[in-house]
């Protein structure tokens, strides 16, 4: 079974080494605590018992690997705090505040929740507390995320410009197959006859391209006004034939 992304979190957390005796005496009496028995209090006098930064570091570390799960951030961003008691979330909250970190209250099945959406502030915070390996997982996906979605709106933009241009060629050719199958196509001036027939000839080609195959070389303005007097020609004949125009 492919381990957890809060399971290697904790992993991670938990292999970092402790050195100061302050610091393990904060990690100790966490680890100690029983979760459905712990108090507001409690865990106040804990964290007001670190004497450094690290303490504190240590504090907040240990505090996960009991209470907290951050989700994969290849499906959502999401990380909370879970507690069987309201005033031991509310003091929580107010201790991570001081931290610099903001946290969310929530109630879920009779749990009291602490969470944060912001992708930004989980990578801060499990960078705090040590799980820089975690942090680049987050970053990394924000950054896998923002591609493919940079991805498929080109993608989304190309396609709609490929149906634009799609509709504004059928718009014509319609006009010079109704004009050939009418026999009228002869009826045009020799320039528009060639112009129509190059564009019957080659359906997928730009305007500029198109322009390129005429003799001699004519514009891309120029390609698309003869194609509009082929149109009010064929307009004008009264010959019967589908208008894509929108």
């Amino acid at each position: 079974m492919t381990e957890s992304f809060s399971k290697k979190v904790k992993n991670q957390l938990e292999a970092v080494e402790i050195k100061k005796k302050c610091c393990k005496f904060t990690s100790v009496a966490l680890s100690d605590l029983d979760k459905k028995a712990d108090s507001a209090q409690l865990l106040g006098e804990i964290y007001r018992k670190c004497r450094c930064d690290v303490c504190r570091e240590v504090f907040w570390r240990t505090l996960f690997t009991v209470y907290g799960s951050v989700t994969d951030p290849e499906k959502s961003y999401h990380m909370e705090f879970s507690f069987y008691h309201e005033d031991v979330r509310d003091s929580v909250m107010e201790m991570l505040l001081d931290t610099g970190f903001e946290f969310r209250p929530s109630v879920r099945k009779n749990k009291y929740i602490m969470y944060v959406k912001d992708s930004a502030v989980i990578e801060d915070f499990l960078v705090y507390m040590g799980a820089h390996g975690a942090a680049f997982d987050v970053m990394n996906s924000k950054i896998v995320h923002e591609f493919r979605n940079s991805v498929n709106r080109q993608v989304n933009c190309d396609t709609a410009n490929i149906e634009k241009q799609l509709q504004a060629v059928k718009k014509y050719t319609d006009a010079i197959s109704a004009l050939i199958d009418s026999g009228k196509i002869d009826s045009l001036p020799a320039d528009l006859k060639e112009t129509a027939m190059l564009r019957i000839e080659n359906d997928q080609l730009s305007l500029t391209d198109l322009g390129k195959l005429m003799n001699p070389p004519v514009s891309k303005s120029g390609v698309r006004h003869r194609l509009e007097r082929i149109l009010e020609l064929a307009k004008k004949t009264g010959i019967s034939f589908e208008n894509t125009e929108n």
